[in-house]
């Protein structure tokens, strides 16, 4: 199966998510075994435990293993999320407050990001005054829009439908109204628009979970 965007964050989540549903039913166990077990009626004199060399390097070295594990998972899916791939539609995103518009390679500019199925999307962000956050969540993109500097996203236009474009940066009174829709249409619907055509209802429906 072809990796994409989306599965590049999901995989990320779902590993780590994992390994903390098993280090906490692995840590309730341990204390419900150890209050029965080693309940004062059962063991009126604690004792304590020394120089169990075994031990110490297990804490130490098991802990500092899962840490890197996630942290190489998650630095896989980075870099496959900051290179996209050669011949990929290039759109530039243009932030001010409160609005986003869109600048395609022909030079139109729209309010909503409009791109055909099955392509590989580039995003070149930009920003005209303060710091804004594109946030795409139904494609799992978020990066900041900076002024003065270039940042860069991609994903693959591979879900149908719409989508919300939020900004997660607070930039002023009219933050909460920042927003525009992402149009993911099928390859006749996009033609018909950019042949002038009204936006038409892209197939699908859309979702942003």
């Amino acid at each position: 199966m072809e990796p994409t965007t989306i599965g590049a964050v999901d995989e990320s989540l779902y590993y780590i998510a994992a390994f903390a549903a098993l280090l906490f039913f692995a840590i309730v166990f341990c204390m419900v075994l150890f209050a029965v077990r080693y309940r004062a009626s059962r063991n009126p004199m604690p004792k304590e435990l020394h120089g169990n060399n075994w031990l110490e390097v297990a804490w130490v070295v098991l802990p500092t293993l899962l840490a890197l594990s996630m942290f190489g998972y998650g630095l896989t899916g980075y870099k496959f999320l900051r290179h996209p791939p050669a011949g990929a539609f290039e759109v530039t995103v243009h932030s001010r407050q409160f609005a986003w518009s869109f600048e395609y390679p022909d030079g139109s500019i729209t309010p909503d990001l409009v791109v055909p199925a099955g392509r590989d999307i580039r995003l070149t962000v930009t920003s005209d005054d303060v710091i804004h956050g594109f946030y795409l969540p139904g494609y799992r993109i978020q990066i900041d829009a900076v002024p003065g500097m270039k940042t860069y996203a991609w994903f693959k236009a591979s879900r149908l439908g719409v989508f919300d474009i939020l900004c997660t940066v607070y930039c002023g009174v009219g933050h909460s109204g920042m927003m525009a829709k992402l149009y993911v249409l099928g390859e006749e619907g996009y033609e018909a628009w950019k042949a002038g055509g009204a936006l038409p209802a892209p197939e699908g429906g859309g979702q942003d979970d």
